[in-house]
């Protein structure tokens, strides 16, 4: 009788050639989109601790605006197959919830003293959780949990902390 690995198909045959040309050209514009989230992050960080280095013409923030934009382009001029649309709806998902976190800290950054935080946390974790959804749905694709950061069990304001 053949051995149970041998009965079970390779990952690299589960994949057909669009999906796998779908992965290699996703790939880089989900990169950007998770570096959007982790600098938007830090803007709000420093936004949060009263750092005058948080500002609404943080380089940072401009930064972050352009690889978004850029990423959107690419997400939206992919083709999905039917394998790969949850994957590409995933990331347009993220897409839309990054857009309203980044005009929602702008917003933020011109008067952080009075800001609402919540404003642009609560798009920017909905960004986080479609881009961890989409590293479930093909290969290729990867996360760093929030939880799993050097600060997760050190947060000292409940409404910046990551639920």
């Amino acid at each position: 009788m053949p051995s149970r690995s041998a009965l079970s198909p390779q990952p690299s045959a589960l994949l057909d050639d669009r999906t796998v040309a779908y992965v290699v050209e996703s790939q880089p514009p989900f990169e950007d989109l998770r570096q959007v989230a982790a600098q938007l992050a830090g803007l709000l960080l420093l936004g949060a601790t009263g750092s005058r280095e948080a500002a609404p013409g943080h380089p940072m923030l401009e930064s972050a605006d352009a690889l978004f934009k850029t990423a959107r382009e690419r997400i939206e001029s992919t083709r999905a197959s039917e394998r790969t649309r949850p994957h590409r709806d995933s990331l347009l998902c993220a897409i839309a919830a990054l857009a309203e976190a980044l005009q929602a800290a702008r917003d933020l950054l011109a008067t952080p003293c009075v800001g609402d935080f919540d404003r642009a946390l609560i798009p920017l974790r909905s960004a986080y959780d479609h881009l961890q959804q989409a590293t479930r749905v093909l290969p290729g694709f990867r996360m760093v949990a929030f939880e799993q950061g050097c600060c997760a069990g050190h947060s000292s304001s409940g409404s910046f902390a990551a639920s």
